[in-house]
């Protein structure tokens, strides 16, 4: 790996994967370590075994892979840091002050530099020439739309329920202030942005609607999970798992099509 950006996000990366393996393992050995109420508590002790069984393989599989040159390895891994900004935003700014708030401060950071230098370090045009548009990417791209809209008009509508009729949100205005800010921020905002984008066969659309893509991949197979009663984490019955599953199966079936590789003229049907 020659490109100096990418080897920095590289070694970010190896020292968020460790970091994110001790978070884990210190959440799940140590339960009593969190000091928060039954929703929060719910969320962390559900988390710290997704992120350690799922999305730690995810970024170690796409570190391996883009150690060996392949592109799809590459947007992967940055797709896995943006759900390590997020997913850590929520221990940082969410979870009751306890041992572990300096490896929070460590994974929001070294996630948001290596994802930085990660993008600051992709060969943009190796991407267009890698993945040529297709009528499947308006697919995903009215996917890439319904999700913000979807998660964008839940927020916001909350919002409006509060200032106009004083309705306080079902979770609680602190976690409503939390969760909805991360959401409209990191989540509504570029996948808004990447369905404008992939509409207009942009490649930088391609690369953020695949970022975006493995984030919304490793967080609906998250809520998906939550809502199982299995699980015992007092989610079990949750009415909006439809919604999780539609969301899952969406971000992975346009993680399918936008990874794609382009279609060689060799390959191509004479006319």
């Amino acid at each position: 790996m020659k490109n100096r950006s990418l080897e920095t996000a590289f070694r970010l990366s190896v020292l968020v994967a460790v970091l994110m393996a001790v978070q884990a393992l210190s959440g799940m050995v140590a339960p009593d370590l969190y000091r928060d109420d039954s929703f929060a508590l719910n969320a962390w002790r559900l988390n710290d075994p997704v992120t350690l069984l799922l999305a730690l393989p995810t970024l170690l599989a796409a570190l391996v892979a883009t150690r060996r040159g392949s592109l799809r390895g590459t947007l992967v891994w940055l797709g896995a840091l943006q759900f390590a900004l997020y997913n850590y935003a929520f221990y940082l700014f969410g979870a009751a002050l306890n041992v572990s708030f300096p490896l929070y401060v460590a994974l929001f950071a070294l996630s948001g530099f290596a994802l930085i230098f990660g993008l600051a370090g992709l060969d943009i045009r190796r991407v267009s020439a890698s993945f040529q548009p297709r009528r499947a990417d308006r697919l995903v791209a009215g996917y890439l739309a319904f999700w913000a809209l979807v998660l964008g008009i839940a927020w916001i509508g909350q919002w409006a329920a509060f200032v106009f009729v004083d309705q306080v949100p079902g979770i609680g205005e602190e976690p409503f202030r939390l969760i909805a800010a991360l959401d409209l921020a990191f989540v509504v905002a570029p996948v808004g942005l990447a369905s404008v984008w992939v509409w207009h066969r942009r490649t930088w659309g391609r690369v953020i609607a695949v970022i975006m893509l493995v984030k919304g991949v490793l967080y609906s197979a998250l809520l998906s999970a939550a809502s199982l009663p299995l699980f015992g984490t007092g989610w079990g019955g949750d009415p909006l798992l439809p919604l999780w599953l539609v969301l899952l199966a969406g971000a992975a079936m346009s993680l399918v099509v936008l990874l794609s590789p382009a279609t060689s003229p060799r390959n191509r049907r004479a006319p």
